[in-house]
């Protein structure tokens, strides 16, 4: 019979069985060992194609880093942007953030640093573009751009208790303030700071402070010491970054005052501060240092000083003044006021420049208070007196020692301004406004306002009202 091709494949088959059977296990190792060989070469050459290709592309971003709570309530923080290759120095003006923020930059390894001179704005996107970035191994250039939003405002305000009810300190967001937390409330608050996870709260029966620590949901409550025998706190403040309370104290039948300070941490033992003779200093007016352990003092003798409470610096004088303005929102100086004119102080260096105050509609108006939002900037309540000396508008202006921009005035007739502040990135004012026949209770120790008193917040750079909330003392 003629062989098919079916039998001749068959017959093929069976031989390359029989040779494969043949080889030994050396040959068979051999021929495996080719193959694993083949595949890591080929593997290694794809590998080193894309990275040639990641290469030649220039540096891409992997991750960024911001705390975007705090970067509006300090100066100072950082956007830390991660690439995937060692990075070439980066100059500032290859950095555009938007909208504009006052910036330094910083290179090392694959890590470029923005850090924000000011405290940013509340609620807002900012995007961060780098241009021209490129590895330290080849100049092939690439631009990385990343995008976050701060975090949005809320408030702390004092809310008066109506007949009798108790006072309470509330939580709201700025807009959208219906959605409103009670964190705490008791008979007669006085005052309050807010730090990260409690709040410190001052009430009194008239005679005798008593000081809290709160938290945030109000539930646990600790009495925190003050010095011995009755007294009464009739100023209190806080430095949120050092977790450090200062507070002026009167004890019963005494006129003057004593500024004590007194630690979160450690053993929490309250301490006067030192004058520079050595003695428990006795204050007339005293302001936080925002971002420092530090208080600036006006003492009994007028005498102004910067106190450094870690007591790792001695005190600092800077001379006589009549009055102490306030410490400037960067911390860097504060402004103080003499029998002539008002100066602005560096608080490093003690030198003393004049503020020369813009005219107001054209003539010379009575001035307040004032808080410095910037270098050159101060928002300030004035009084501008009517042709005929008569009367008298009272309102609150933004100063840049080129204009003075009238920001809140009273739209109704016997509606007065009970105070104001300023939020800490210098973003919002907070006006507080009464009807001038309102009650004022002032056995209240520390601001004494009507329990009517209504807080209208203001855009600074616009002029625009944001919100309108019962209450006082108005926190961020």
């Amino acid at each position: 019979m003629t062989p098919t091709s079916t039998d001749r494949w068959s017959a093929e088959r069976e031989r390359a069985h029989d040779e494969g059977a043949g080889l030994d296990q050396a040959d068979l190792s051999r021929r495996q060992g080719r193959r694993f060989v083949a595949v890591v070469i080929v593997l290694a050459v794809v590998c080193t194609i894309f990275g040639v290709l990641t290469h030649l592309q220039g540096p891409k971003l992997t991750e960024t880093q911001i705390d975007e709570t705090a970067v509006v309530a300090q100066s100072g923080q950082q956007l830390r942007l991660f690439a995937n290759q060692v990075l070439a120095h980066v100059d500032a003006d290859q950095v555009e953030v938007s909208p504009a923020a006052p910036h330094t930059v910083s290179t090392s390894g694959d890590v470029i640093a923005v850090q924000f001179t000011d405290r940013l704005r509340y609620g807002t996107e900012y995007t961060v573009t780098v241009d021209g970035v490129s590895s330290v191994y080849q100049a092939q250039p690439s631009t990385l751009t990343t995008t976050f939003s701060t975090a949005a405002a809320q408030t702390y305000r004092i809310v008066h208790g109506a007949d009798g009810a108790d006072d309470r300190i509330e939580r709201a967001p700025l807009t959208g303030g219906a959605d409103r937390t009670i964190v705490y409330q008791a008979a007669r608050i006085q005052a309050f700071e807010v730090f990260d996870t409690a709040v410190a709260v001052v009430t009194d029966d008239g005679t005798t402070s008593t000081l809290s620590l709160v938290s945030p949901d109000g539930v646990a409550v600790e009495t925190l010491p003050l010095p011995d025998g009755p007294g009464l706190i009739t100023r209190f403040g806080a430095d949120a970054a050092s977790t450090t309370i200062a507070f002026s104290w009167r004890p019963q039948g005494s006129e003057t005052d004593t500024l004590y300070t007194l630690p979160l941490q450690g053993q929490r033992a309250v301490t006067p501060v030192q004058s520079i003779a050595g003695e428990p200093i006795t204050v007339l007016d005293w302001f936080f240092v925002p971002g420092r352990a530090t208080v600036v003092v006006q003492s009994a003798d007028e005498t102004v000083a910067a106190f450094d409470l870690t007591g790792a610096a001695p005190p600092r004088p800077y001379g006589t003044f009549v009055s102490l303005q306030g410490v400037a929102l960067d911390g860097g100086t504060f402004v103080a006021a003499t029998a002539l004119q008002s100066s602005r102080v560096d608080l490093d260096t003690g030198e003393q420049t004049p503020i020369p105050f813009s005219a107001v509609e054209g003539g010379t108006p009575f001035r307040g208070e004032l808080v410095a939002v910037g270098e050159t900037t101060y928002v300030q309540q004035v009084a501008v007196p009517a042709a005929d000396g008569s009367s008298y508008r009272n309102l609150v202006v933004v100063d840049d020692l080129k204009e003075a921009r009238a920001l809140y005035e009273p739209s109704a007739v016997g509606t007065t301004i009970e105070g104001f502040s300023v939020s800490p990135n210098g973003q919002y004012l907070a006006v507080e406004t009464a009807e001038a026949t309102a009650e004022t209770d002032f056995s209240y120790t520390i601001d004494p306002v009507p329990t009517t008193v209504t807080t209208t917040i203001v855009d600074i750079s616009t002029g625009g009202v944001v919100a309108s909330f019962a209450g006082h003392s108005t926190a961020w």
